[in-house]
């Protein structure tokens, strides 16, 4: 193995509030809408959340010369409730080769336990970390592409310096993705705090929400390949609508 406003996901993730008006149906990858006075096309979507990337009037995409970028993001409610469907436009087999919309927007997410700064050698101390939270191994989820970018975070929530991993099997399994995962995240894991913490200002002073858990999450694309960030239980756009998870003063 070689290592090496939608919003972006970046350390800053803006709160969208919205009213609910009316659902989608049946949407489908490479769809176009009309959302939040843009044309878009859908890049792919799970159950919470929504990827997609700003078109122009001849339905090519914005940025489509970079071959690094962040997808535009919303939760998937508040996308179905106010968007419009233009028409539907399947991706052409250049760009889902490029953009990988079959990929897991999100996988190996667990609560319980939290990333380390210990560099794990080997597949056992992989192994003896995730039995303390009750984890089975051999039921982590693996990626079926050869190559994939990971963004290690701070527990500040910023992307650093990516890693890229390749495969000459031409996939991953779940032991082998997580064990690297684990290696690349360790250099900014300090033990003495074992969560990720999001701060913003608020009328009354700051507020900060504290994250623990692992898990992946897509990001987008760097030269072309599909990447990934490390994170916490939940992805951060999730975080920012869940207010329990606030730190009382």
């Amino acid at each position: 193995m070689t290592m090496q406003k939608g919003y972006r996901e970046s350390s800053l993730y803006p709160i969208v509030v919205c009213n609910k008006t009316k659902r989608v149906e049946k949407m489908k990858v490479g769809d176009l809408y009309s959302f939040t006075n843009n044309r878009i096309r859908v890049m792919m979507f799970d159950e919470k959340e929504v990827f997609y990337q700003t078109i122009n009037e001849d339905d090519s995409f914005v940025y489509a010369k970079n071959k690094t970028l962040s997808y535009y993001r919303t939760t998937r409610e508040y996308f179905e409730e106010n968007s419009t469907l233009i028409k539907h436009l399947a991706l052409t087999e250049q760009e889902i080769e490029i953009h990988r919309p079959d990929l897991p927007l999100r996988l190996n997410c667990f609560s319980g336990l939290f990333w380390t700064n210990k560099n794990f050698e080997n597949e056992t101390d992989l192994n003896d970390f995730l039995k303390i939270a009750e984890i089975d191994i051999e039921k982590l989820d693996g990626l079926n592409s050869p190559k994939v970018v990971i963004f290690p975070t701070s527990q500040q929530q910023s992307h650093k310096k990516s890693i890229l991993m390749e495969n000459t099997a031409g996939q991953f399994s779940g032991r082998e993705l997580m064990l690297q995962c684990f290696v690349i995240q360790s250099e900014y894991v300090k033990p003495e705090k074992l969560y990720f913490s999001r701060f913003r200002l608020i009328p009354n002073g700051r507020e900060e929400k504290r994250l623990s858990g692992i898990g992946m999450y897509r990001l987008g694309i760097k030269g072309n390949v599909p990447s990934y960030y490390l994170g916490g239980e939940m992805s951060m756009m999730e975080l920012e609508s869940e207010n329990n998870l606030i730190v009382e003063k």
